[in-house]
């Protein structure tokens, strides 16, 4: 049985209005940013873990989930601009940020450019250079994500049997994918659904994601530093999101980080409790002195 939240609200930071999800209500704070098309439930797995004696936040991006969802304004530093103001909204005193995919990159240059705002910093799966040059060069299983988005698809069932197909999510189903993909949809009078997230204002974060630079970003992290990397193929050969070559640069150019290889674990299942690595991994660096 998951935890249930014990807070899921809505908070206004800025000039918008996010949906923001608190497990946990004492200990030391942790902050967990998703994923280019998620949504704050694809952390319930850290969460159920985690908040037996943390506070663990997730939220919805701007443009994602039941957030609001401007037209226009997408990009990594404007997505840490909206946690640094959700971080004061919610009174909180230097909490451990944590970010998986994209939410990595964000969470680098939220450390990188907001260094009093955080204690320690965990990137999931990302934090240097995209391995591909441009958007026709990204890999098959990014592109799926992707184009699911502002598709109607009949029915929800029909929504999973799609998702089930996947290679690198059907045969590691658990009730964390489930949780998460019901989380995902809007449900129409129909019966038909369409994801939540906005295309329009991912494709923008897609396309300004070359405009960061990582490597730039390393040597200004302060904070302890943990790095985690996925190093199961998900389609084709070497189509990581980081590659260990990347990771390798990554330790490198932060001053203090720690770094844990799962090789048998896919961008996706890091995060989904298929192995409890990833989570202890988590609880061990967070609450080290």
């Amino acid at each position: 049985m998951s935890i249930n939240p014990a807070h899921d609200e809505f908070i206004v930071a800025g000039d918008l209005t996010f949906h923001c999800v608190q497990w946990g209500e004492q200990g030391p704070t942790i902050i967990l940013v998703h994923g280019i098309t998620a949504n704050a439930f694809c952390f319930q797995a850290f969460a159920d873990d985690l908040a037996r004696d943390h506070r663990v936040f997730a939220y919805d991006l701007r443009g994602r989930g039941d957030s609001d969802k401007p037209e226009g304004g997408y990009s990594i530093p404007v997505h840490a601009t909206d946690l640094a103001e959700l971080i004061d909204e919610l009174r909180l005193d230097r909490p451990v940020i944590a970010g998986h995919s994209l939410g990595a990159w964000i969470a680098l240059y939220f450390a990188a450019n907001y260094p009093e705002k955080l204690s320690k910093l965990i990137l999931i799966d990302a934090g240097a250079p995209p391995p591909w040059k441009t958007i026709e060069e990204q890999p098959a299983w990014l592109s799926a994500s992707i184009n699911r988005l502002g598709t109607l698809v009949l029915s929800f069932e029909e929504y999973k049997h799609r998702l089930k197909a996947v290679p690198y999510l059907g045969p590691y189903w658990n009730r964390y994918i489930d949780l998460y993909f019901e989380h995902d949809v809007n449900h129409q009078s129909n019966g038909s659904v369409v994801a939540k997230a906005s295309r329009e204002g991912v494709l923008e974060d897609h396309k300004r994601v070359f405009e960061n630079k990582p490597e730039e970003q390393w040597e200004d992290i302060t904070v302890p530093t943990l790095l985690l990397r996925a190093g199961q193929e998900l389609l084709t050969n070497n189509d990581q999101l980081l590659s260990e070559k990347s990771a390798a640069a990554i330790q490198r150019g932060i001053k203090s980080c720690r770094y844990v290889n799962f090789p048998e674990l896919n961008h996706y299942t890091i995060i989904f409790s298929i192995d409890s690595g990833p989570v202890k991994e988590i609880r061990a660096f967070v609450d080290e002195e």
